[in-house]
């Protein structure tokens, strides 16, 4: 027999309480988590509004879906900006 443990993976099955105050920073944290930690959240949950967040990142992925991919990234960064906005000067400034 082997001396060596076998790794062992383990899963939150909650988004922590510092991340929880709105869906927007549900989805921000679970966008930067493991596809594995998603999952188990969604599944293990009990927080509506965990599931939501999760139903959302979890769409996005496997579908491949560019509409939900795109919902998520305008709750990350915030809303495109039309030609007319960028025109007038009232876009955000670009840090470049």
């Amino acid at each position: 027999m082997s001396d060596e443990l076998e790794p062992v993976r383990k899963y939150r099955k909650a988004v922590p309480e510092a991340h929880r105050s709105s869906l927007d920073t549900r989805v921000q944290w679970l966008w930067h988590q493991r596809f594995g930690t998603v999952q188990t959240i969604w599944k293990e949950s009990t927080d509506p509004l965990d599931k939501t967040a999760c139903t959302l990142v979890l769409q996005a992925v496997i579908e491949m879906d560019l509409n939900s991919i795109e919902l998520i990234f305008q709750r990350l960064e915030g809303g495109a900006q039309g030609d007319e906005a960028v025109a007038a000067g009232k876009a955000a400034e670009l840090i470049l």
